[in-house]
C-alpha cells in the first residue's frame, strides 16, 4: 500500500511539473518574437505601411500633422537595399513590423529613418534594429552615426541618448546638416525642438 501511495504521489508530482512546463512555454509563444535581416526587394512596398503605422504615435505628443508628411521615397529606400543599410524587423510570417535605413552623409552614416508598426512598439524591437545596424557599420569603418530627432519627444532624443548618441551643435557639423534642419522647418517642425544627435563607434 505504502508503495503504491508513494508511486500516486510521485505521479501527481510530475502532471504538476508537467502542467507549469505547459503554462511557461504557453507564454512564451505569447510573448513577442521578431526576427532582423536584410531587406529584400519585395519588403519595399510594404514599409510605407509600417512607417504610417508607426507615426500614429506622434497623436499623443501633439504631433497629428506628422502623420500627413510623406513617408520615405521608393527610390531611396531602393538605393538603401541596394548598398545594405536597410535592416527589416519581421514576424513569425517574414512580414515586416519595422525596418532602419540610412545612408552616407558627408562620411557619416546617417539615419534617414527607424520605424516600428504601432501593434508591435515598445517590445525592443527598434533597439535590436539599432544594435544590428551598429555592428554593420562599424565592420564598415564608420566612425560616426548621425540622426535628426526631436530633443523632448520621449521615443526620439531620449530613447537614442539611451543608446550612446548626444546632441551636438549643427555649427559643429557640415552644410548638409544644416540643410536637413532648415527643410524639416520648412515643413513645419519647430527647429527649437529639433537637434542633431552623432553616436561616436
Amino acid at each position: 500500500m505504502a508503495n503504491a501511495l508513494s508511486i500516486l504521489a510521485m505521479a501527481a508530482a510530475y502532471v504538476s511539473k508537467l502542467e507549469q512546463q505547459s503554462e511557461a512555454m504557453e507564454f512564451k509563444e505569447d510573448s513577442p518574437r521578431f526576427g532582423i535581416r536584410s531587406a529584400r526587394s519585395s519588403d519595399i512596398p510594404l514599409l510605407e505601411r509600417v512607417e504610417k503605422s508607426a507615426a500614429e504615435a506622434f497623436r499623443s505628443v501633439d504631433l497629428e500633422f506628422l502623420l500627413d508628411e510623406p513617408t520615405v521615397e521608393v527610390s531611396a529606400l531602393t538605393q538603401m537595399a541596394r548598398s545594405n543599410h536597410l535592416w527589416i524587423a519581421v514576424n513569425d510570417w517574414d512580414q515586416p513590423i519595422g525596418f532602419l535605413g540610412g545612408e552616407n552623409l558627408q562620411g557619416n552614416f546617417h539615419i534617414a529613418e527607424i520605424s516600428v508598426a504601432q501593434d508591435f512598439q515598445g517590445r525592443g524591437i527598434g533597439g535590436a534594429l539599432m544594435r544590428t545596424m551598429f555592428e554593420q557599420i562599424q565592420r564598415e569603418g564608420y566612425k560616426y552615426i548621425t540622426l535628426t530627432t526631436f530633443k523632448d519627444v520621449p521615443w526620439n532624443g531620449p530613447w537614442y541618448k539611451k543608446m550612446g548618441f548626444k546632441e551636438i551643435s549643427p555649427r559643429a557639423m557640415k552644410k548638409q546638416y544644416t540643410e536637413i534642419l532648415k527643410d524639416e522647418a520648412a515643413r513645419g517642425m519647430d527647429p527649437d525642438r529639433r537637434c542633431i544627435m552623432r553616436k561616436i563607434l
